[in-house]
């Protein structure tokens, strides 16, 4: 069994986009801003749990925007006239993401929540992942309310007889249209479900863009996640810089769920770590390595040349100093040729009075 692909729908600036999968590895390359990012953040909201909660207005494709304004607007229109509110239609704005696993017959018991048929003999499978509302009914009724609300507001119902010298309040309220209303609501309103696809109804993109199948009607999303278990994801995000916080790695719990293992680490952290273990010099060096280390010793009394003339132990006390970064000025004993080198040597404006002489 693998994932054969996704299509990624509403989501950012991917308003349709199939990537497929190889069986080993799938490397994304692109220009800047060609939705590699998108893809991969896809990936992880839908599929990781607890990143299931990260989605934000800004993950609607923005060209929607408009559409839903006039949306929530035709609501007020239909309220304000006392007519039937119209149904609401989510169906063209809802990010998705289609998985489509080949599993082979024998693979059968993995697989069973998402069987389209009792007659399904191996192939293709696939599930749709939709961010939607969790009500949309009750999600259009708060949205008229907090507009209600606004909008009396704004006439100045609100406030004081001794205060309604102007017939309206010039302000701006919350919420202004669907959108304004969604920035603040979508987190309480919204969740992901999930519905099987029939795979004999997949489609092949055209020029580049896909062709998610619709829905029926009648659909009904599965009760559990049907991928608990199935889909691991564990991840080193892209840094362009090595002062960036920590990203967040995942990885699979004990019951196959997709959690949070750990505090993940910034690539230069794993990058110094395979370093200590396998290529420091100074670990288990061997003849190649030693000869490197004799170098560095050799630049090292270069660089510091008044300390010669110390003890080999003063050096080495030195030197230790140097490598770890401590800076001691000694203030009470300047007889040794070690106080008279850190002395000249160190930084004067970080030093603490040593007891080494």
């Amino acid at each position: 069994m693998h994932i054969d692909s996704v299509e990624i729908a509403n989501f950012r600036k991917l308003r349709s986009t199939r990537v497929s999968f190889a069986r080993d590895k799938t490397v994304f390359v692109g220009a800047n801003n060609s939705g590699k990012t998108s893809a991969m953040v896809a990936l992880r909201y839908f599929l990781v749990a607890h990143e299931r909660s990260s989605f934000t207005l800004n993950d609607f494709t923005v060209s929607h925007w408009p559409s839903l304004v006039a949306m929530g607007a035709s609501w007020e229109k239909a309220a304000a006239a006392d007519e039937t509110l119209p149904e609401p239609d989510w169906d063209d704005f809802l990010p998705t993401l289609d998985v489509w696993l080949h599993v082979e017959s024998d693979e059968v018991h993995y697989v069973q929540k998402i069987l389209p048929t009792l007659d399904w003999e191996g192939g293709q499978l696939g599930v749709r992942l939709r961010f939607e509302p969790k009500d949309m009914t009750e999600l259009q009724r708060e949205y008229l309310s907090a507009r209600a609300d606004a909008e009396n507001a704004k006439k100045g119902e609100t406030i004081s007889e001794a205060d309604k010298a102007s017939e309206t309040i010039v302000v701006s309220l919350w919420p202004d249209d669907l959108v304004d209303f969604l920035r603040r609501r979508l987190a309480r309103l919204f969740v992901i479900r999930a519905y099987v696809l029939d795979p004999t109804k997949r489609q092949e993109p055209e020029h580049g863009t896909a062709k998610p199948q619709d829905l029926p009607p009648d659909a009904v999303a599965l009760e559990e996640d049907p991928f608990r278990g199935l889909i691991k994801i564990s991840e080193i995000s892209a840094q362009r810089g090595f002062g960036q916080e920590a990203e967040v790695a995942f990885d699979e719990d004990e019951a196959g769920a997709v959690t949070d293992t750990a505090n993940a680490r910034k690539l230069s952290e794993q990058l110094r770590g395979y370093y200590s273990r396998h290529l420091d010099p100074y670990d288990n060096p061997d003849t190649r390595d030693i000869k490197a280390l004799q170098a560095i010793e050799q630049a090292q009394g270069f660089r510091y040349p008044a300390q010669r003339g110390l003890t080999p132990s003063e050096q080495d006390f030195l030197t230790g100093l140097c490598r770890s970064h401590v800076c001691l000025r000694p203030t009470s004993c300047l007889s040794s040729p070690l106080s008279r080198t850190m002395t000249n040597l160190l930084p004067q404006e970080l030093c603490v009075s040593p007891r080494h002489c």
